[in-house]
């Protein structure tokens, strides 16, 4: 049986691998790390029943304690994980280093065009990435044209497909009719805090009588809140896709929650700070399905003119049948 190490950094990468856990969960052996990032270990721990390593945390915005935290983690990994066959992730520098030293085959997901991608582009044998990406601006961060599958979608849109809306999540929060806000990713070399503008659009949200779901990121993403009855700010992880599918809008500073509740149909908008929008945004804002601004005011002027649209769950059923299929190919064939 082929060894399949799955390594996780992120909170966003739960979701997205679990359908590729659940479906080769008898066809393989798997081996799991998971990297101390937010929310990424405690709901690795609530919707995956596997043991799993925990290497490495989040150096802070500092380059060069990023650049410190990736090599130790590159070290950390090659010295923990046991014999495998295939190494399994999204985007990811240090497994894909492990890999190669090992001389391991290694597989990697990414749809974030704009990261420095050519850290690890020439050391993972296959990287799917989506179509809207033009191949062109892969093969210049070092990507080779015939290690590169493109699938007929977004990432957000094949974990979707298995997605039921749990009929218990409205008891875990105090409100009926709500919104969700996300903040910036201040620790990212793309923003910095004097950029932030959530605590003047909390304000103004509040003021305009919305209730609000306020997901922080780190620690000091609570500072831009103050104590308010039309706040709340969950003790533990909730489901991102529940939050959106029962939210009448999102907002986020980042991408993932934003992507998420477009495919899902509702009202989605980024206040993204980074120095250009990824591609996969711009090809949403161009289907008229994401709303881009840091413009406080025209903010919560769209908010308070937008509507849920139907979601089309057929697509998201395609993406999934093309990328397992593809995966089956490759590991039991690399």
């Amino acid at each position: 049986m082929k060894k399949v190490w799955i390594d996780i950094t992120n909170v966003p990468h739960v979701n997205f691998l679990l359908p590729i856990i659940n479906h080769f969960r008898k066809k393989v052996e798997f081996i799991f790390t998971v990297r101390d990032f937010a929310e990424t270990k405690s709901l690795f721990e609530n919707k995956i029943s596997y043991e799993y390593r925990l290497i490495g945390d989040h150096r802070g915005k500092s380059k060069l304690f990023k650049v410190f935290g990736m090599i130790n983690r590159t070290f950390e990994l090659y010295k923990e994980i046991p014999v495998f066959d295939i190494k399994i992730s999204v985007g990811g520098d240090a497994s894909n280093y492990v890999a190669k030293i090992k001389n391991k085959k290694s597989i990697t997901f990414d749809d974030n065009d704009k990261a420095p991608n050519w850290r690890y582009s020439k050391f993972t044998d296959y990287a799917f990435w989506p179509k809207a990406i033009p191949i062109n601006k892969l093969i210049k961060q070092g990507f080779k044209n015939n290690k590169i599958y493109q699938y007929d979608g977004l990432k957000e849109h094949f974990y979707i497909a298995d997605y039921k809306p749990s009929p218990q999540f409205k008891s875990k929060i105090p409100f009926d009719n709500y919104i969700v806000v996300r903040p910036e990713n201040i620790n990212a070399n793309y923003v910095s805090s004097s950029l932030s503008i959530t605590q003047k659009l909390v304000d103004k949200l509040i003021s305009n009588g919305y209730n609000i779901i306020y997901l922080p990121r780190y620690k000091h993403d609570l500072g831009y809140v103050k104590k308010n009855d039309a706040i709340f700010i969950p003790d533990g992880p909730l489901s991102g896709l529940d939050l959106c599918y029962y939210s009448s809008a999102v907002l986020s500073g980042a991408g993932t929650l934003t992507r998420e509740a477009a495919c899902l149909g509702k009202p989605a908008i980024s206040f993204y700070a980074g120095r250009e929008l990824l591609t996969v945004d711009q090809y949403l804002i161009n289907e008229d399905k994401l709303f881009h601004s840091r413009d406080v005011d025209e903010i919560v002027t769209k908010l308070d003119n937008v509507k849920s649209s139907e979601a089309d769950l057929e697509k998201p059923k395609r993406v999934k049948i093309e990328i397992i299929s593809k995966l089956e190919e490759l590991i039991f064939n690399l």
